[in-house]
């Protein structure tokens, strides 16, 4: 009876450490299916975000005070742009309005040259239409200047920039004798460099086509860009829900 008594003792001993490895096991297996999952779908639930140890910054993302900021990097002629600007961006700028920050920076591959003197990708006729886009922007910010731009870049192909700049003048009319000086003059020149500063400093990768999304001045890698630029109305859906979920 002894002896039995001792191997019933040895057996649940065993039954019981073997269960316990089991569950840890289980819950290892558990957290790694779990963080097996692309990290922008880690603050899509509590579980995932505890169990992959973000919780604190998913907290912070759905809380910030500040709205999401998407700036949007740009040649006035690249044709990418050009259809990007003329059949999305104002739908989604009035769908998601106060709920985003645009940003809008006419530039892209554009260099300064050592005169100082610019050269654009597709010729001085670019050169010019990023420079009236500048001004518009400086003088009515993107609310007042998203129409003009639309306008813009769905006529510029086919026009000249003076010819675009009169053919949409009603979108700017009040303001247009001070965008006409600014165009004209020094002002609109240090608009461009200001935008090429911006552009060159972008992190931690460098513009390297157009167009490019930045979230939050950040810069996503080339790949993670064109999805961006792709699926922006359903990133945004996604972003600003994320946001605003208590």
């Amino acid at each position: 009876m002894l002896l039995q008594g001792f191997y019933s003792v040895l057996f649940l001993g065993f039954f019981t450490a073997t269960s316990q490895q089991q569950m840890s096991h289980s819950s290892q297996s558990h957290h790694q299916q779990l963080c097996d999952i692309p990290p922008d779908l880690w603050c899509d639930s509590p579980q995932a975000a505890q169990q992959c140890g973000v919780q604190r910054q998913c907290e912070q993302f759905k809380n910030r005070r500040q709205p999401l900021k998407i700036s949007l990097i740009y040649e006035a002629l690249c044709p990418y742009c050009q259809k990007f600007i003329a059949n999305q961006l104002g739908t989604v700028y009035n769908q998601f309005r106060g709920q985003f920050e645009l940003e809008l920076i006419p530039w892209g591959n554009s260099r300064i040259l050592r005169d100082g003197s610019f050269s654009c990708n597709h010729g001085k006729k670019e050169c010019d239409a990023n420079r009236i886009q500048s001004c518009v922007l400086d003088i009515l910010k993107v609310k007042g200047a998203l129409p003009f731009i639309v306008c813009f870049e769905r006529l510029i192909t086919h026009s000249t920039v003076e010819s675009g700049l009169q053919q949409c003048s009603a979108f700017i009319r009040a303001q247009y004798r001070q965008i006409r000086q600014c165009y004209d003059g020094e002002h609109g020149i240090r608009l461009q460099r200001i935008a090429a500063q911006k552009t060159l400093n972008t992190r931690p990768h460098e513009i390297v086509e157009v167009p490019y999304l930045l979230i939050n001045d950040y810069t996503p890698s080339v790949d993670n860009n064109n999805l961006n630029v792709m699926l922006l109305p359903q990133l945004l859906n996604k972003w600003t829900k994320t946001h605003h979920k208590k």
